[in-house]
This record gives C-alpha cells, sequence and structure tokens, in this order.
C-alpha cells in the first residue's frame, strides 16, 4: 500500500501536479532497517530535495530520472548492503537495487531527525539524499572500514560480479575477492525483535 502511494505521488511530481511542500510518507523501518540501526521511526522524503537530487544542474550532479525511483519504499526495505555514514554520526547509507542507467542508488537517511519546532517537535528518519552510485570503490572502502551494518549476501556478491570492472586500477588485482570476502564473513545483526 505504501509502495502504491509512493509511485502514484511520484507519478504527480513527474506530472508538474505534486501540491508544492509535499512530504513523501514512506511507512516506517522493517525488521531489516531496523537490526542495521535505524530507529522505529516514520520515514520521509521531501519532494523538493528530491526534485533538487534529481537535477542536472545540482551541485554534486547525478541526474536521474524520477521515474528510476519507482518503488522505493520496498527497495529501501529490502536493500543490497546497509552502512554506517563515514562522515555523519546520524546517518545510515542504503544500497538499493533500484538503478539508474545501470548504476545502483544509495540513499542516505538522517536518523533521529527533529522535524517541527516548539511543541510539535517530531523525532523522524529523514531521506537527505539518494542518487545513482557510481563509485564502487566507495563501496569497498566502507565496507573495508567496518561500516557495514546490514548484508544480503546473496544480492551483494551479485552487485559486486556485475561491478568488478569499475574497482579502480592502481588497487591489488583481487579487489573484487577482498570485497566478497567481506560480504562472506559478516554476521549480520539479528531481525527478532527485543523484549
Amino acid at each position: 500500500m505504501i509502495n502504491k502511494r509512493f509511485n502514484e505521488e511520484l507519478q504527480m511530481q513527474i506530472e508538474g501536479t505534486l501540491p508544492a511542500g509535499h512530504v513523501y510518507q514512506l511507512g516506517r523501518p522493517g525488521e531489516i532497517l531496523r537490526s542495521a540501526g535505524i530507529p522505529d521511526l516514520d520515514i520521509e522524503l521531501n519532494a523538493t530535495m528530491l526534485k533538487e537530487k534529481s537535477d542536472p544542474n545540482y551541485k554534486n550532479p547525478h541526474p536521474f530520472n524520477l521515474s528510476d525511483i519507482r518503488g522505493l519504499p520496498k527497495a529501501i526495505q529490502y536493500p543490497i548492503m546497509v552502512f554506517d555514514s563515514k562522515t555523519r554520526v546520524d546517518c545510515k547509507v542504503i544500497l538499493t537495487e533500484l538503478k539508474s542507467g545501470g548504476v545502483n542508488f544509495v540513499v542516505a537517511m538522517e536518523v533521529y531527525h527533529k522535524r517541527g519546532a516548539n511543541k510539535s517537535v517530531v523525532e523522524i528518519n529523514s531521506i537527505r539524499s539518494l542518487y545513482p552510485k557510481d563509485q564502487i570503490n566507495d563501496i569497498f572502502v566502507w565496507s573495508n572500514d567496518g561500516l557495514l551494518r546490514y548484508v544480503n549476501k546473496e544480492k551483494a556478491s551479485a552487485f559486486v560480479s556485475q561491478r568488478r570492472s569499475q574497482f579502480p586500477p592502481k588497487w591489488s588485482r583481487n579487489a573484487e575477492a577482498q570485497m566478497l570476502n567481506i560480504i562472506n564473513k559478516f554476521k549480520n545483526p539479528s531481525t527478532e525483535k527485543k523484549l
């Protein structure tokens, strides 16, 4: 239901009929996201930010078509990998199966984000950025630096194998093997509810 509503609202944004100031509601994190450290709070995405990030003239251009993110709520609930952010302690980075031009999207989510003012402050999980991640070396570095919090081993192994030609030439020839080793040895946190 959430995925269907998101897709309908996204189509409105594509057509230019979405009300100004719209905020997408993407539900709450499922067991996988919670096990990776994302709190059980509503997940929101500001339509204005989405428009900016997809614009080819954005300051850090990773342009994409808005239609590329159809199914985003489901894609973040069943990710390839989830990482702690390398630069912010209050953010998680989610590698999804959604693609633009054959390149997977990552979603940067700020956890415990405070929305509102004074007495109406509400804590949410706020998607602060999303874009096609064209540099697989960052994924390798994040994994190697111990930032990995969840991995779907089957999806991640396929992702690495499909992107093997994108490892920088200066890296050792066995970068793919090292990455696959990290994936295979990683022990996912429990997805069971804690009492």
